[in-house]
């Protein structure tokens, strides 16, 4: 799930010159490179932290690199900081869910300038934030629109519903970018989306899937970080479904279509390698398909030979530039238009940051 949404435009200007944080090579002898990482959740989540702990193996396969990792740690942000910092000797944290720990992360990253701050989500702050803190965004919406187009082709009911956590902007901005493309396999097709909240249980979120397949939807997809419990209701249930963050189509063998992916492995590696080296390093770090921070899973059998190639096309020209998720014109399912004809917002767009509606032919249901 794409985490708190920042200003762009601030950080692209404070972070243009920045200079290199570690200016000189480690000496030979000395310990490896201490890198932590702190997830928000359980790193065996089936979803957003899993995400993230795949990219991690990356880092552990880096020579001369020892990596510290703790679980759980959004409630205790500070205190895990501290420790990784003073108590584990780490040079590099990486923070997987900022949250609204961000101004306490800046403040302790400027007590701490021989260590690097990796923060995942967009930035903010830039007039505050050290030379030592970087961002990584990726626009999982442009993966959650490629599962779209998928699921519209499959759904014979036409009728698709999603479970996402809560409507905020990161979390509308997949919402919307899913159901776009399932109206662009096929306009007829509808989409509920069931909110559970932040944190919602497992079983919270079977049963709006539940109530979601009760209601008519023959496919099922979600936006919440932890979605394995929508496709395991979907597999059992008899209908289709698509992942996201992770790859879950062995929850769904049968059913699975595709997912949207995070990819942040090589990413990471790169730039934990330069500064280790001592090397200039990229303080904001953005892309979708183009930078190869994001991808759709492996598709599934129920997925066919149509559906692939329009899928495939649409990702390719999301790839190379030559298409936009969010191209006017676009209506709201007030029939207002949010965005007219011949305006696009790509990715990096801090009005997709304001987003707070949904697209025409998406309804919410209440649970």
């Amino acid at each position: 799930m794409t985490k708190t949404t920042h200003n762009r435009r601030a950080v692209l200007k404070g972070f243009g010159a920045a200079a290199a944080l570690l200016a000189a090579p480690p000496a030979l002898g000395t310990p490896p490179l201490g890198v932590g990482v702190l997830y928000g959740g359980s790193r065996t989540d089936f979803g957003y932290n899993q995400a993230h702990a795949e990219a991690a193996r990356a880092l552990a396969a880096l020579p001369d690199v020892r990596l510290e990792e703790r679980e759980n740690a959004a409630g205790t942000l500070a205190t895990a900081v501290e420790d990784m910092v003073g108590g584990r000797g780490c040079r590099v944290v990486l923070v997987t869910a900022p949250g609204d720990a961000l101004p306490g992360l800046l403040a302790q990253a400027d007590a701490n300038r021989d260590t690097a701050f990796l923060l995942c989500g967009s930035p903010t702050d830039a007039e505050r934030a050290p030379v030592n803190v970087g961002f990584f965004e990726g626009y999982l919406d442009e993966a959650q629109h490629i599962a779209g187009i998928v699921a519209g082709y499959a759904s014979r009911a036409k009728a698709i519903g999603i479970v996402a956590s809560h409507p905020a902007p990161s979390v509308l901005r997949c919402v919307n970018a899913f159901a776009l493309g399932a109206r662009r396999a096929d306009p007829a097709v509808a989409v509920r989306v069931a909110f559970v909240g932040e944190g919602a249980s497992p079983l919270s979120v079977a049963e709006a899937a539940r109530a979601l397949a009760a209601g008519g939807a023959d496919v099922l997809a979600a936006q919440i970080e932890e979605p394995r419990p929508v496709c395991e209701v979907a597999e059992a249930s008899g209908l289709l479904c698509c992942g996201v963050h992770v790859d879950l189509s062995s929850a769904a063998p049968q059913g699975f279509l595709t997912g949207a992916e995070w990819s942040w492995g090589r990413c990471w590696a790169e730039t934990v390698t330069l500064i280790a080296g001592g090397k200039p390093w990229r303080h904001l770090r953005q892309g979708g398909f183009d930078r190869g921070f994001v991808r759709n899973t492996a598709y599934g059998p129920a997925v066919g030979v149509e559906a692939r190639a329009h899928a495939d096309a649409a990702r390719m020209q999301l790839a190379n530039g030559n298409a936009a998720v969010f191209r006017g014109p676009i209506l709201d399912n007030t029939g207002r238009t949010v965005l007219p004809k011949g305006k696009v917002l790509r990715g990096s767009d801090p009005a997709l940051d304001r987003m707070f509606w949904l697209a025409e032919g998406v309804s919410e249901i209440a649970l």
